[in-house]
C-alpha cells in the first residue's frame, strides 16, 4: 500500500552529461535559476541599504 513500484528514470550527471543538455546561457549568467537568485540577492542588499539609510535618517531627526 503506497508504495511506488514504478522505476525512476534518471538523468546523467557530470562528465556523463551529454554536452548541450544543460540550460543555455542568459545574459551571460548561466542557468535562469542562478539569474534569478542573482537578482533577489541584489535586490535584497538595496533593500537592505535604503533600510540603513532610513535608520540613519530617523535617529538624526530625534
Amino acid at each position: 500500500m503506497g508504495e511506488n513500484t514504478e522505476s525512476r528514470v534518471t538523468l546523467p550527471s557530470g562528465p556523463e552529461r551529454v554536452k548541450g543538455t544543460h540550460h543555455r546561457d542568459v545574459d551571460g549568467y548561466g542557468n535562469p535559476i542562478t539569474q534569478q537568485l542573482r537578482i533577489v540577492g541584489q535586490r535584497r542588499r538595496e533593500a537592505e541599504e535604503k533600510l540603513d539609510r532610513h535608520l540613519q535618517e530617523a535617529r538624526k531627526r530625534d
